[in-house]
């Protein structure tokens, strides 16, 4: 399927573009409970709230006691400040990439200078979190990849608070949005197609 190619957009009105079985996919309860919870906070504070409000309503209609932080080392400061506003809601528990540190060099992975020698540890971010017993992980800045391995380790569902972008201010959509960027990221794109 190439969805980002259709311009009518039938889904929009509840017609199927192709064979499915949607409501089959939620018969699982909790599945069905999250999918409630999220459409509620959509419907109520559609483009009125920021991500982190709504992470906040989203965990109280679930139900969740302990929310679990998974950051950047680099991104302390943000992660400091999120949970002083979580705090107030929810137990917290945090962790960042640093953890339990292994050495590049023992992982097979390339040193830099410009990033230290010591390795990420996302699969252990995601250990720490579910020793914690957290309900839901949230994710502010892990590198690409890392953040995958996060995802595939954790026990409890995950939501992004920020994806990291060091160039564009932690915002990645800011490389479609800026016509610059974007022209530049298509040129390349055209000279790899020669190469």
């Amino acid at each position: 399927m190439r969805c980002d190619r259709c311009t009518e957009k039938p889904c929009r009105d509840g017609m199927a573009c192709t064979a499915c079985d949607a409501a089959a996919l939620y018969a699982d309860l909790e599945d069905r409970r999250m999918m409630r919870a999220a459409s509620e906070v959509e419907a109520e504070y559609y483009g009125e709230i920021n991500r982190i409000q709504e992470i906040i309503l989203f965990s109280r209609k679930m139900g969740y006691k302990k929310l679990g932080i998974a950051f950047c080392a680099a991104l302390s400061e943000e992660a400091a400040k999120l949970s002083q506003i979580l705090e107030n809601y929810f137990e917290i528990s945090t962790v960042n990439c640093k953890v339990c540190g292994v050495g590049k060099s023992e992982m097979g992975a390339m040193e830099s200078d410009k990033v230290g020698p010591i390795s990420c540890n996302p699969i252990e971010q995601a250990e720490v979190l579910n020793a914690a017993n957290t309900d839901l992980n949230l994710l502010l800045g892990l590198c690409v990849g890392h953040d995958a391995l996060f995802i595939k380790y954790s026990q409890a569902p995950v939501v992004p608070v920020a994806a990291k972008d060091r160039v564009i201010a932690h915002n990645p959509l800011g490389a479609l949005y800026c016509s610059a960027i974007f022209k530049r990221m298509m040129k390349e794109a055209k000279n790899q197609e020669t190469e």
